[in-house]
């Protein structure tokens, strides 16, 4: 080849090309981020608005149905989920993914913009939803000295603003603080007595309390922005606002009224292992680098704490960056172990250190080289990343293992080391270049599946692929160079210690062997070729044997669980059952850290979810997904009533079907059977359906004729009921920096029943009080806690999680039940991980579909022939009976990782083919038979075809028994290729031949039967 030839005559401009090469992977690695996953910007959009007080049905009228209706002419738009619950409504955007995700939340802002919502509504929250929106880190404050509000103040305007400073922090979530604010307390009584009527009093404070551009002065040479501003900033001024009232004295709100600097309602609680404390959930911002942001994170916090040791403690509970750092620690053991175990092997075969040292350069140059193209495309060091790197140790090897086996070959010839390296470049330059571009066109569709999952292995093709190109690039610059400068005339057998002679009589002996079954096999081609035809059906057979899921649990020592109480449970309630739960989960060894949070802004108290951190795992018997297990099961004795659950399973569950229909009672009475039917199922944890049994509120309806009669008008009612039980924002107050809301409201007792609702007093327009039992009726009557729409169709939700390791199987037995039972007005669908199987499936196959075309278009163009391409792709095949058996012996999963692992066979197993099929093409253009040629080929290249398959092997060791954090997912891919190897070597070596032979001596027919006419 040039470029070899090149290398050898100009050996200085060869190094200095590697050189290069190495100086930017260096820079690359030191500016590269360090990820968990791929930062993949996943197009969902989440719309919410709260309205406090408003029950599910109405707010699925006034906020739901508005909200639906004007996201669904959104562009791009793919799916909406919507939910109506107490005090709000929620809107769940998805987009195809080929929509810009910034350009589609700023849509959806403008949509909710346009709405006419209520006025009472608070502002509508609009953001996008990203794969690494959960939190990286989980901090907890507290302090022994400083009261709650002042703890509360501090995390809101110093520690927030700190913690958004440093680099690579995208949010800052905080739960458990108080929010300071004032509230205006109506006095009754003396309203009454001056005839003040509560909801004139609301409107004439508010009136007072602006602050409102007005306007812009200009002179000649200058303008000036005119702004009125009566906003307090002390409680004196708020008592001293007048409200006037018509032919009367003024008076000021001090005078019906009293002033308190207090705290908004408080709907959630936060503790650590027993100890109340606030929460902050860190989560990273898009392209940031969780270690490097990590670390700056600890650094401020030790700070602080010896800053403020005598008033506050800071201290950190979740950090996944030391998973991160332990993953990544085990990445590079295995890639130096797998590097070193390569190596091995080719010393092994070659006996030589110069051309094993040769070899081994391939290994550094090709991985550094990576990191720059793949830092140049704005990947990260992440899962699939690190796996890529890990995986393709034992294939950088390869070419240079072929180039230098044949160079070594010339040698024994007696060639010149710099005829010997470029005549042996030359002759093995096609099969190289055809090996290397069949691995790259294998990771060309890999690269660009569709979906979330395409999204993800995007990076690991390209990785792949960038790897084995640079490897190519070494082993006919490097490999021939120095192979003309360190190489030596001696043969393999030279200078040979015991083991080396031992080692060649036994190779000899398999050698001879092999030549003897291949001789046999050639005499019987077509008897070999139904073996071989026999054996891909076995393979067929044993595929439905083996379990399948979506991917492999890893073991992050970080166990969620969910405990879903009634609607309306109070919050002091919530929080005693709560430390119940906490204290059985404590009673479990291995806990290390219990964060709990009771309630959020949506739900109240009703949610009461747990963040179980675990010792390592090398210091406890069970896995996290058994701590899981377990605690589902034994929580089940903290169930009170039936709408008391455990819950909260989330799209990302095993299990997530969505049932969705227009006659809402057909779909709740299918939904309970299809609930009770996943219940039976073994390894199910506990199934949660997205509709409670029961929930209740009271109903205010007012009789017209009697309130008219009296001066009291319903929304008069509707008023007065919010000021007691809810109080209304009439302004703000500034203080600290800080804006806080002003809240007008009649004080009531906490302990509130249908008597003391009956037995409120409206005020007319008059100001006289009139008794609301008097002009209305209350009931109590049953609603829909929550209310759930799929594209605007009411729907219910069952997800579950599960825990064993064929969810294909699972998901069978659920689709036979929901085909036999489903009525005609009810449709189905699935989401979570039982979604993605079933897509991962489809796209892996199409993916194989389209990566066996892309290697037979590049082994057509490389032979100029199609018989050859054809012989060398009889060799996939027959890797998938050796891949299935493998991961069934191994008792694992087909997971996405190893269907990735066997698209990675279909590049690696066409290797030894093409080895054997171009070397036997020379000979027959030599004129030499057909299996003459193969023969001589099979004994010419059976060294370097063991050589590159056991040194793929060697490296694919580490990952398969590795046992620290990350290597679960790592070793099914492992297991799949090696096993896939073993059987496709194996059979190769003997099917192939016989098949290209058949192919070769095969003439088509002049003339095609059918188009004889």
């Amino acid at each position: 080849m040039f470029l070899s030839t090149v290398s050898v005559k100009r050996p200085y401009f060869s190094s200095m090309l590697n050189i290069v090469i190495i100086i930017f992977g260096l820079l690359a690695f030191a500016n590269i981020g360090v990820d968990r996953d791929p930062d993949v910007a996943i197009p969902y959009v989440s719309a919410s608005v709260t309205y406090k007080g408003m029950n599910p049905k109405t707010a699925e009228q006034l906020l739901l149905n508005p909200m639906e209706e004007a996201f669904k002419s959104l562009p791009g738009l793919k799916r909406i989920e919507g939910t109506a619950g107490q005090d709000y409504a929620r809107v769940f955007l998805e987009f195809h993914l080929n929509v810009d995700i910034d350009k589609a939340t700023a849509d959806v802002r403008n949509a909710i913009g346009a709405i006419d919502l209520p006025k009472d509504a608070e502002k509508p929250s609009v953001f996008k939803l990203k794969n690494n929106a959960r939190p990286f880190m989980i901090i907890n404050i507290s302090s022994d000295k400083m009261s709650e509000k002042d703890l509360s103040t501090y995390v809101n305007k110093e520690l927030k603003p700190l913690l958004q400073r440093i680099s690579g922090v995208g949010q800052v979530n905080i739960s458990g603080t108080i929010d300071r604010e004032i509230h205006i307390n109506l006095n009754p009584s003396i309203l009454n007595a001056l005839h003040l009527n509560p909801n004139q009093i609301k409107k004439e404070i508010n009136s007072q309390i602006v602050n409102k551009p007005s306007g812009v002065l200009r002179n000649s040479d200058s303008q000036f922005s005119i702004i009125t501003n009566t906003i307090p900033s002390s409680l004196d001024t708020i008592a001293k606002i007048p409200i006037g009232q018509k032919d009367k004295p003024l008076i000021r709100v001090e005078d019906f009224a009293t002033i308190q600097d207090t705290h908004a309602e408080v709907t959630n609680y936060s503790e650590v292992n027993g100890k109340k404390s606030i929460v902050i959930d860190i989560i990273k911002e898009s392209k940031g680098n969780i270690v490097e942001t990590a670390k700056q994170l600890k650094k401020l916090i030790e700070n602080l704490n010896k800053t403020n040791k005598d008033q506050l403690h800071i201290s950190i509970n979740l950090d996944d960056s030391i998973y991160i750092n332990e993953t990544y620690k085990n990445v590079r053991f295995d890639i130096f172990l797998g590097s070193i175990l390569a190596i091995l092997v080719v010393y092994l075969f070659l006996h030589d250190w110069r051309n094993t040292f040769i070899c081994s350069l391939a290994i550094p140059t090709s991985i550094i080289g990576t990191l720059a193209v793949i830092n140049y495309l704005g990947f990260t060091l992440n899962s699939m990343t690190l796996l890529a790197l890990t995986l393709a140790i034992g294939i950088l090897v390869d070419d240079a293992i072929v180039v230098i086996e044949n160079i070594h070959r010339h040698k024994v010839m007696g060639k010149s080391a710099v005829a010997a390296a470029i005549d042996g470049s030359q002759e093995i330059g096609l099969a190289a270049i055809a090996v290397t571009l069949a691995i790259a066109a294998v990771f060309v569709p890999v690269a660009y599946m569709e979906g979330i999952i395409g999204r993800y292995f995007y990076e690991f093709g390209m990785t792949v692929s960038v790897a084995v190109l640079i490897s190519l690039f070494v082993a006919f610059t490097v490999v021939p160079m120095l192979s003309s400068k360190l190489g030596t005339k001696q043969s393999l057998l030279a200078k040979e210690m015991q083991w080396q002679i031992k080692f060649n009589h036994y190779f000899h002996i398999f050698q001879s062997n092999y030549q003897k079954i291949l001789k046999y096999s050639l005499q019987k081609k077509k008897l070999t070729l139904l073996v071989g035809i026999l054996i891909f059906i076995l393979s067929i057979f044993l595929l439905k044997f083996v379990p399948k899921n979506f991917q492999s649990t890893e073991d992050e020592s970080v166990s969620y669980f969910t405990f879903q109480l009634a609607q309306g449970t109070p919050l002091e309630e919530a929080i005693k059952r709560g430390k119940e739960i906490r204290d059985h989960i404590r009673s479990y060894s291995g806990t290390k850290d219990i964060i709990m949070n009771v309630g959020s802004n949506n739900d109240s108290a009703s949610s009461i979810s747990f963040t179980i951190k675990l010792v390592n795992p090398k210091n406890r018997t069970y896995s996290t997904t058994e701590f899981t297990q377990r605690l589902n099961e034994s929580a089940k004795k903290f169930i009170r009533n039936p709408n008391e659950k455990i819950g909260g399973k989330g799209y990302n569950s095993a299990i997530y079907l969505d049932l969705y229909s227009t006659d809402s009672q057909a779909l709740y009475e299918y939904s309970k059977k299809v609930l009770q039917h996943i219940t039976k199922i073994k390894d199910i944890g506990i199934p949660e359906s997205s509709v409670s049994d029961a929930a209740y509120e009271y109903k205010v309806t007012p009789d017209f004729i009697k309130a008219a009669s009296l001066g009291v008008s319903p929304s008069n009612i509707a008023e007065t009921l919010q000021l007691l039980y809810k109080g209304e924002k009439v302004g703000e107050f500034y203080a600290e920096g800080r804006y806080f809301n002003i809240k007008i409201l009649i004080p009531i007792k906490k302990e509130q029943t249908l008597n003391s609702l009956a037995g409120i007093f409206i005020f007319s327009e008059k100001g006289d009080p009139v008794l609301l039992s008097s002009i209305a009726s209350i009931e109590k009557v049953q609603i829909e806690p929550i209310i759930n729409h799929i594209n605007g169709i009411t729907n219910v939700t069952i997800s579950a999680d599960y825990f064993g390791k064929d969810l294909g199987n699972i998901m069978t037995q659920i689709n036979k039940y929901i085909a036999e039972t489903k009525p005609k007005s009810v449709d189905t669908s699935y989401g979570g991980q039982a979604e993605l199987l079933d897509q991962s499936s489809g796209m892996v196959s199409k993916a194989l579909l389209l990566a066996l075309a892309f290697i037979f278009i590049v082994l057509s163009a490389q032979f100029e022939n199609f018989k050859a391409p054809l012989a060398i792709l009889f060799s996939i095949p027959l890797s998938f009976s050796g891949a299935f058996l493998a991961i069934l012996i191994t008792g694992k999963s087909l997971t996405i990782d190893a269907m990735i692992g066997i698209i990675l066979l279909l590049g690696l197993v066409t290797k030894n083919a093409i080895l054997l099929i171009e070397f036997a093409q020379q000979k027959i253009a030599e004129g030499m038979d057909v299996d003459k040629a193969l023969l001589e080929s099979a004994v010419v290249r059976l060294r370097p075809i063991l050589m590159t398959t056991l040194t793929m092997i060697a490296g694919m060791l580490p990952l398969i028994f590795g046992t620290g954090a990350g290597h679960e997912a790592n070793s099914i891919l492992g297991v799949t290729v090696t096993g896939g190897l073993i059987s496709s070597t194996l059979l190769t070596l003997v099917v192939v031949p016989c098949v290209y032979s058949l192919l070769i001596k095969f003439k088509f027919p002049k003339r095609i039967p059918f188009m004889t006419k």
